[in-house]
């Protein structure tokens, strides 16, 4: 099949590499350079660099519906696009220029439409998530169905590793997606079931609130991990957490192991309840705590929550606060 791909982010990088493999690629896609670090260099996205590395022609429009990107489109005359991660809307006045407009989505829609569905995903506790290839519509991530690709989800498992996986995932299905079509196999089908949203993400949504349960302070931390980061404020510093283990209800072997035993029940969400045989240890809501494994202090390295504890001479009874005071 004649193709174009149009992508930006890591997670379209194995797409990419799929469809040059076993179709006709003749244009990529892909975010303007943007300027970043410390020197503010040029940086390309990372489907660019792939593209260049396979020698394909990049086009970097501002506007990917502008009539300028619509005439170069159509000078290629692809009967379809692959689209992932790319970071604009399409509209109609590109959707009509091919045959089959297909997007490949980090979910199993109709559940998390929008911009960040494996970080909500991991955040909500989905014990099964995927990836879905679709006919692209007017509508976020609403067009019909083409083929879905099932996995499960790690208990620990952070949003980063299952991106990655999922990606992987998007290279396979992509490839049986467009044999299918090809063979008339895939016919697009509406989707089925209440749709949920995935909304874009900010550093403000890291903030934890120890009032919850440990399984969604861990689902938080995990969700976060590795953009836009979970954090907490120690002493009015702020500390990244990466890392987590639920520990679930304060009870039988774990209650046994605490220093203070059954007080710990009693503690106040945010307060750290052991720093000793079972790590650092803060107590969240409904009697339940987590052991924070992976954590950053201001202005150092990430650390093991031993690490800290030591470096930083924490006991029992200090606490972690969604605010600086």
């Amino acid at each position: 099949m004649k193709l174009i791909f149009i992508g930006s982010a890591d997670f379209a990088v194995p797409a990419l590499e799929s469809v040059v493999a076993e179709h006709e690629l003749e244009l990529v896609i892909t975010q303007p350079d943007r300027a970043s670090g410390r020197g503010m260099k040029a940086s390309y996205t990372p489907v660019k660099k792939k593209a260049l590395e396979l020698g394909i022609p990049v086009f970097q429009p501002e506007d990917v519906n502008s009539d300028e990107s619509l005439g170069k489109i159509n000078e290629v005359g692809p009967e379809g696009f692959v689209l992932a991660a790319y970071g604009q809307l399409v509209e109609k006045s590109l959707l009509n220029l091919v045959e089959w407009p297909i997007n490949i989505h980090g979910s199993l829609l109709p559940k998390y439409r929008g911009a960040a569905p494996v970080n909500w995903a991991v955040i909500r506790g989905e014990e099964v998530s995927g990836v879905t290839t679709i006919v692209m519509d007017e509508g976020m991530d609403s067009g019909p169905v083409l083929l879905k690709k099932r996995t499960e989800v790690g208990e620990n498992e952070t949003a980063g590793e299952l991106h990655n996986r999922l990606g992987k995932m998007g290279g396979e299905l992509i490839l049986e997606t467009l044999q299918g079509l090809e063979e008339g196999r895939v016919e697009p089908k509406e989707q089925e079931g209440e749709p949920s949203f995935a909304p874009k993400l900010s550093k403000e949504d890291g903030i934890i609130d120890w009032e919850r349960n440990s399984a969604a302070v861990h689902n938080h931390i995990r969700g976060m991990n590795p953009w836009p980061g979970a954090y907490s404020y120690y002493q009015g510093e702020r500390v990244g957490l990466y890392r987590s283990r639920d520990l679930g209800e304060l009870e039988g072997e774990v209650l046994d192991k605490l220093p203070s035993g059954e007080a710990s029940i009693e503690a106040t969400p945010g307060e750290i309840i052991d720093t000793g045989d079972l790590g650092l240890v803060v107590k969240c809501g409904n009697s339940t705590a987590v052991e924070l494994n992976r954590v950053q202090p201001p202005s150092k390295c990430v650390m093991s929550g031993t690490d800290f504890v030591n470096g930083y001479h924490i006991g029992t009874g200090e606490r972690f606060k969604n605010c600086t005071n």
